[in-house]
Parts: structure tokens; C-alpha cells; sequence
């Protein structure tokens, strides 16, 4: 009889055993299987192939097979992206109607004052742009104290009242006019062609009403000013305020776009519901 350290590894793996199951009572075998290492691994990998071939097979010839990244249709998957987007931009134009309303609702009500724009921190360049217009020259200054001299004993001017309506309206943006406002050609405004990168300024100090994008326009800026005063700018590559700020006579709002042939800024002025031609008010050439 051969010892045990004399086997062979394939005579080990070929060797049977016998696997019993007993009564636990009686002891009595019920019954018993002999198996080999080589028949016990064989078996195994014959039921995980057979295992395999049904679920290939299931996964094959069942709607599930549509669920595989390869087997997904490219136009539903186009048109599952395309009603995401949409439903983000509707979700957006949802906000920004709120915000317009909200607050359009604020200002007629009087919640929010346009002229006291005091309490803004703005921008280094707006205050500057705001001293040098206000800053008067020589010329100026010697013609302001001959009107006062004149004026001293002019019983005209004594019961004369301030104008308080009086608005000085800022060119909004640097540029040349190329189409302008015709009410037959239902242009209600004023196109300017403008510079790559050229910034879009706030015409009067007041409130933004809207601030948001159009498919057709791009980005619109709307902004309320005293005496119900509306101004309207379109066509911008970004906008750099949002509904409810308080902007200040020149305060950058909004940026074109790097394209120079495209760089065409839209702008309209309205008082209530009346549309009103910019050049009347503005100096744009």
C-alpha cells in the first residue's frame, strides 16, 4: 500500500469520498453520495455556466435587454436631455416672473425707494464717472456766478419753483446708432452697434425689474425710474444685476459679447405704457 506523501496531485484530486447524511436519531445513513475533488469542481462550474446561458438568455429575449447603455435609443436619449433643459429653463422663467412681480409690487407700493440709492455701495468707477460730470470748469464757474449776478434782482426768478422733474438721461451704451426708432416699422427703439466686451449702463438711477434671457433677444435688462420711467436694454452677452437692486445714473448692469459683428445693443425708453423714441431724451450720436 502506497503512503500518503507518495500520491500524486491528480491521483489526490481523483481520490472519492463519501458523503453521507444520517438519521440523527438512529443514526441510520438515508443517504450518501461519493464524490472526487475533480467531479465536485467540474459540477460546479457545469451549474454556473447553465446559470449564465438562462440569465444571457433571459436578459436576451425579454424587454430587459433594453435597459443596456448599448441598447438605448440615441433619439430617446436626446429627447430625455432636451425636456431636462427645458424644464430647468421653465423653472427659471418661473423665478424670474416671481422676482419681477415681487418687485414691480414693491415699488408701486412704495416699498423701495428709487431715488435714495445712498445706502449702495457702488462701484469705484460709477462715483467717479458721477464727479467728473458734476464737477464744473473754469468757463462754468464764471458763467454761473454772472447768471447770479444778473439774476440778483430779477423779480421774475424770485417765486420760481424748482423743476423737480427734470431727468437727465446717460447714453447707455458707446456706440454708433444703426437702426433707429420708427413706430410705423414697430421698432420701438433704438439699435447701437457697439464695441466687443463694451459695457451697457443704467440710463437713470432706479430698480430692476427683470433680469433674465431670451432665446430670441438674449439677456434683457429692465429698470424702473422715477416719474414711472421705464427703461429697456437688450441683446447683452451678461448681466451683472438681478430683479430688486438699486442701481445708481451710469452703473455698469450688463457686458456684450466678444463677437464685434454681433455686438448690437437694444434699447428702449417707455413712460407707462407709451414707448418713446431715445433720441428726444438722449444723446446717442
Amino acid at each position: 500500500m502506497r503512503s500518503g506523501n507518495n500520491i500524486s496531485f491528480f491521483q489526490r484530486i481523483r481520490m472519492k469520498y463519501k458523503v453521507s447524511v444520517l438519521n440523527e436519531n438512529t443514526l441510520e445513513e438515508v443517504v450518501h453520495w461519493r464524490v472526487s475533488a475533480l467531479s465536485f469542481v467540474f459540477w460546479c462550474v457545469t451549474l454556473l455556466m447553465v446559470v449564465l446561458a438562462l440569465f444571457s438568455t433571459l436578459i436576451l429575449t425579454t424587454p430587459l435587454r433594453d435597459l443596456l447603455p448599448e441598447n438605448v435609443d440615441v433619439g430617446l436619449r436626446k429627447e430625455v436631455v432636451r425636456q431636462a433643459i427645458l424644464m430647468d429653463s421653465l423653472v427659471d422663467e418661473v423665478s424670474a416672473r416671481q422676482a419681477y412681480i415681487s418687485t414691480f409690487r414693491n415699488v408701486v407700493m412704495g416699498n423701495i425707494a428709487i431715488a435714495d440709492t445712498t445706502l449702495l455701495s457702488d462701484s469705484v468707477l460709477a462715483r467717479k464717472r458721477d464727479e467728473m460730470l458734476l464737477e464744473k470748469s473754469e468757463k462754468e464757474q464764471l458763467f454761473c456766478e454772472n447768471f447770479e449776478q444778473n439774476e440778483q434782482y430779477n423779480l421774475s426768478s424770485v417765486n420760481a419753483e424748482a423743476n423737480t422733474n427734470t431727468m437727465v438721461f446717460m447714453k447707455p451704451a458707446k456706440g454708433i446708432v444703426i437702426d433707429s426708432f420708427s413706430v410705423v416699422k414697430n421698432h420701438l427703439g433704438v439699435d447701437i452697434q457697439t464695441a466687443a466686451n463694451c459695457t451697457v449702463l443704467s440710463a437713470y438711477q432706479g430698480v430692476v425689474l427683470f433680469a433674465g434671457y431670451n432665446p430670441q433677444e438674449g439677456y434683457i435688462v429692465q429698470i424702473i425710474h422715477p416719474n414711472q420711467y421705464i427703461s429697456v436694454y437688450k441683446g447683452a452677452q451678461m448681466v451683472l444685476k438681478k430683479s430688486g437692486d438699486i442701481v445708481k445714473t451710469g452703473e455698469v448692469i450688463a457686458t456684450m459679447g466678444e463677437d464685434t459683428p454681433n455686438c448690437m445693443l437694444h434699447f428702449e425708453l417707455w413712460s407707462g405704457m407709451q414707448a418713446l423714441n431715445p433720441t428726444q431724451y438722449i444723446v446717442l450720436e
